[in-house]
């Protein structure tokens, strides 16, 4: 397998983690010929966790590059695994916020960074994309308690447990009853686990980067292996041409939009393109208020075509 620089001579590449991240990304790895052997013996959350009793140093690149280059000197491994996660469109955990165009849904992203000890590059692949379950609540009574397992996946996501302005007191919790236990003591602040073995939302969304990155390394183009383009070799031979860039043409739809005046006539109007399946934006503040068409067999593409300006198929 060739990449940017010269030919592999070694297949193996070491993966930090105690969240459970190697049975996401081994099998993406093991389809180019990657072997992946886990690193377990150094505490991750060291080095921040999610929950914020560590606050993490740097940005999320930081932070997957310095899992890294750990994996390669616990493991004396050439390649090592870095893998960092978070929720919002900055890429950068703590800082939990929504997407990047309106920042009115949730919005993960995922770095998983190949360091290669010998040459001192990375290989990087990011992948982004609403698909997170990341959400918080102050729980008073048990009649909100259901609507709550409902929309945080619980208990096949786990739920941490604290008291509004306090540390978490319990991780993980899958429990319903534990946790009829812990209200009857007070109010709780419940949110989303987003450690990856307790959250299969996220390990789904880093199996999918794995994928990514498992491209890359397999590549024998220097623009798509260098990730980024960052301390890549280029190669003797005519080097071939980088990826075409992203798309930033204005989407179809905004070119179409229509304003409907807020009059009685206006919102007849509204509520029949409604009732049509089609989407109607109400100007709120500080955000643009989505309306789509009520849940039925495919509510969500409509709702993204004009944020991404394509459709979303999946």
């Amino acid at each position: 397998m060739p990449m940017a620089g010269g030919d592999m001579t070694e297949r193996r590449a070491a993966l930090l983690t105690r969240h459970g991240k190697h049975a996401a990304i081994a099998p993406a790895l093991a389809g180019i010929g990657w072997d992946l052997a886990l690193v377990d013996s150094f505490d991750t959350d060291s080095l921040g966790a999610f929950t914020g009793e560590t606050p993490r140093a740097g940005s999320q690149r930081d932070a997957a590059l310095a899992k890294a280059r750990l994996a390669c000197e616990l493991s004396g491994l050439r390649y090592g695994i870095g893998s960092e996660g978070s929720e919002g469109s900055e890429g950068s955990e703590g800082s939990f916020g929504g997407d990047p165009w309106l920042g009115s849904c949730g919005w993960a992203t995922e770095l998983l960074l190949c360091w290669d000890a010998e040459r001192q590059y990375a290989v990087e692949a990011w992948t982004r994309g609403p698909e997170t379950n990341f959400r918080h609540w102050t729980l008073s009574d048990l009649a909100a308690l259901p609507d709550i397992l409902r929309l945080s996946g619980f208990p096949a996501h786990g739920l941490i447990v604290g008291r509004p302005g306090d540390q978490a007191f319990h991780k993980g919790l899958t429990d319903e009853a534990a946790l009829r236990a812990h209200l009857a003591d007070g109010p709780l602040h419940l949110e989303c686990d987003m450690r990856a073995h307790r959250n299969p939302t996220r390990m789904a969304m880093i199996a999918r980067c794995a994928a990514a990155l498992a491209e890359r390394l397999a590549s024998a183009c220097p623009a798509r292996a260098a990730g980024n383009a960052r301390a890549a070799r280029p190669r003797a031979k005519k080097p071939c041409r980088r990826p075409r860039r992203r798309n930033t043409a204005i989407p179809e739809p905004w070119k179409t939009m229509k304003s409907l005046s807020p009059t009685p006539e206006g919102l007849d109007q509204a509520a029949a393109l409604l009732r049509a399946g089609e989407l109607v934006a109400v100007p709120t503040e500080p955000f643009t208020d989505w309306r789509p068409t009520p849940p039925g067999p495919t509510p969500w593409p409509p709702f993204f075509a004009p944020r991404t300006g394509r459709p979303i198929t999946r």
